[in-house]
């Protein structure tokens, strides 16, 4: 992956990041973008879990409401947020 944007978790232990950027299996001029998570290993060094790719992220959140393991509070945070930017423009 060709890291873009950092961010850190809210709630998560401390150096466990949010990555976006070119996917690793984006070939020359093809553009396509993946989420990672990163944290930190016992020796400091970042680890990087698998890559999801973005157009996959809303299924991915549907899945997990559906199946119990996002609150109502989580939702209504996600569909405010989303509201929110749409309304920015």
């Amino acid at each position: 992956m060709d890291a873009q944007h950092e961010v850190e978790v809210k709630g998560g232990a401390k150096g466990d990041m949010l990555v976006l950027g070119k996917a690793s299996w984006s070939k020359t001029g093809n553009e396509d973008t993946s989420l990672k998570y990163a944290w930190e290993d016992k020796k400091g060094r970042r680890a990087r879990g698998g890559e999801l790719p973005i157009w996959a992220l809303p299924q991915g959140v549907l899945f997990a409401a559906e199946h119990g393991y996002m609150s109502r509070k989580q939702m209504a945070q996600i569909a405010k947020g989303l509201v929110d930017r749409l309304a920015k423009g």
